[in-house]
């Protein structure tokens, strides 16, 4: 798989992330729908971990810390 495809991939699925739901269902869908596009488990792992690393980034940026 290409490096442009796979950026692809995770801007659509970082959309649909953005777009309401939660993260992890999203994200579980996405790679269900990679799959049944023929997607290899490795590029549809590179996919998932790229957007989680990013919606990990969103929330420590939002996040309150309280004392």
């Amino acid at each position: 798989m290409t490096e442009e495809k796979i950026r692809a991939a995770v801007n659509d699925c970082l959309s649909q992330c953005y777009r309401g739901g939660t993260p992890l269902g999203v994200i579980a869908e996405f790679a269900s729908e990679l799959r049944a596009s023929g997607w290899q488990e490795d590029a549809i792992r590179q996919v998932e971990s790229s957007v989680r690393k990013v919606l990990a980034g969103v929330m420590d940026d939002g996040a309150v810390v309280s004392n």
